[in-house]
């Protein structure tokens, strides 16, 4: 059997034991604007939906998903992120223009890489130039 047929037909379990809670990510996050408005003030969301491909197995029985796959959301994006307004969470993220586990992977990234004061601005310079590529940087500095 070819390894492309393996890699296909073999699923990934999800880890015997859940990533421990970083607090010191989730306060991170919170000195970072919001990755759809850019305005600050935000929450530290977890993305909820699995994908694989990123590490990321989904939630457990009663618990987030890792706190790797969180973002900053403002207080009304986060809402609207877990309201099912716009169908499942998937659907709210798409609608962004964001893959949420892409962003999460290189936002952790930095902040394992750096220092806190560095990691802050090479992340702001991240979410900045989503905002611009997305037509939103504008929008925010217009306000």
């Amino acid at each position: 059997m070819s390894a492309f047929r393996i890699a296909h037909v073999q699923r990934e379990e999800p880890p015997k034991r859940r990533p421990a809670k970083r607090a010191d990510y989730l306060s991170f996050l919170h000195e970072l604007p919001c990755v759809v408005t850019g305005k600050y003030g935000v929450h530290a969301a977890h993305v909820s939906f699995s994908n694989t491909w990123f590490g990321h197995f989904g939630r457990a029985k009663g618990t987030k998903a890792p706190d790797r796959f969180a973002l900053p959301l403002s207080p009304e994006e986060h809402g609207l992120q877990h309201s099912g307004k716009l169908g499942p969470e998937s659907a709210y993220w798409a609608s962004k223009g964001i893959d949420p586990h892409e962003l999460a992977n290189t936002l952790w990234g930095i902040f394992c890489d750096y220092d806190r004061s560095e990691a802050v601005v090479r992340c702001t310079a991240r979410i900045n130039q989503g905002l611009a590529l997305a037509g939103r940087l504008r929008e925010r500095l217009d306000q």
